[in-house]
């Protein structure tokens, strides 16, 4: 009989490209077109992030600079110890944190201002988030 490790091994290192949030040309940063994928640095997975958002991490790096995403994928425990909500969008990959310089209001108002964000909102320890929801902030 032969081993299926080698098949085990295949499937879970696919398995982000094949759950829909995989990396793909021109979505993770435009790089090619814009240089952009060089100002955003990733902490968190970066497979995870919904094209829609990674098109206006673009975006804010091409108007503020840099953009360092501090999460996205939450597990429900972390979700939990870091204070989210139990119907948080990070637990379902439709949700970024990130930091990114500029002025606070005018980061916000950009944000506002993208089709592609549902919920957004700044905290006061710098960071940003944005996801996929309905429109709204808290």
């Amino acid at each position: 009989m032969r081993s299926r490790t080698p098949v085990i091994i295949v499937l879970l290192l696919t398995m982000p490209a094949l759950a829909g949030c995989g990396t793909v040309a021109g979505v993770t940063g435009l790089g090619w077109a814009t240089g952009s994928h060089q100002a955003i640095s990733y902490n968190d997975t970066e497979w995870c992030v919904p094209r829609k958002l990674k098109k206006v991490l673009n975006r804010v790096a091409k108007r503020y600079g840099k953009v360092t995403v501090h999460s996205t994928k939450r597990w429900w425990l972390e979700n939990w110890w870091k204070g989210g909500a139990s119907n948080s969008y990070h637990l379902n990959c439709q949700a970024v944190d990130f930091s990114v310089g500029g002025n606070p209001a005018s980061v916000i108002a950009f944000l506002k201002a993208q089709p592609e964000v549902g919920g957004y909102k700044y905290y006061n320890s710098g960071f940003y988030h944005i996801d996929t929801g309905p429109r709204r902030t808290w």
